[in-house]
């Protein structure tokens, strides 16, 4: 498969709500109750705060895109960081998400090192991270890419307490 990767705009803004919302159910739907993650996946995949969140550059969104539309994508932001990371300059890396019938083909890690270009070119000395600590398959990619763990925490969605991973990854 073909893919580009680049910067999301406006016109992304659907594809983008409706990859992620598949993506995120796909992950938690499981383990998160289902008026939680109806909730969850209204507030942040909703269209119009995608289209602020882009339109104010309060994140940047990057999107994979083959010729069947978009295939992944990842949001940067300027968040609060954890007390191990609060005198770095890193940003966090909130979504990588790829579309479920596409995995392995190196979407996610093309998808990586564009935000990690990017952050770099915006002066950030690396990325910092959340996932889900039962997902295996995502913390060998990010360890195998550079990023260590620092520890846990729990990450709410609605009323559901979900353990996560904090992992950094510094550029040199």
């Amino acid at each position: 498969m073909v893919y580009e990767v680049r910067l999301a705009v406006i016109d992304d803004i659907e594809a983008i709500a409706e990859l992620g919302a598949i993506t995120f159910a796909k992950a938690y739907g499981d383990i998160v109750l289902a008026s939680d993650m109806q909730g969850y996946l209204a507030e942040f995949f909703d269209p119009e705060r995608l289209k602020q969140e882009i339109g104010s550059k309060s994140a940047s969104y990057f999107v994979a895109e083959s010729q069947e539309g978009v295939v992944g994508y990842a949001k940067l932001a300027e968040t609060d960081r954890p007390a191990q990371l609060a005198d770095e300059r890193v940003i966090e890396l909130i979504r990588l998400y790829v579309r479920p019938g596409n995995y392995g083909m190196g979407i996610g890690g093309k998808l990586l090192q564009a935000v990690k270009q990017y952050a770099r070119s915006c002066g950030y000395s690396g990325l910092w991270l959340r996932v889900w600590e039962e997902n295996s398959g995502a913390i060998r990619m990010y360890e195998r890419d550079g990023f260590r763990q620092l520890g846990s925490e729990p990450y709410y969605i609605g009323t559901t307490p979900n353990p996560v991973v904090l992992m950094v990854n510094k550029q040199r």
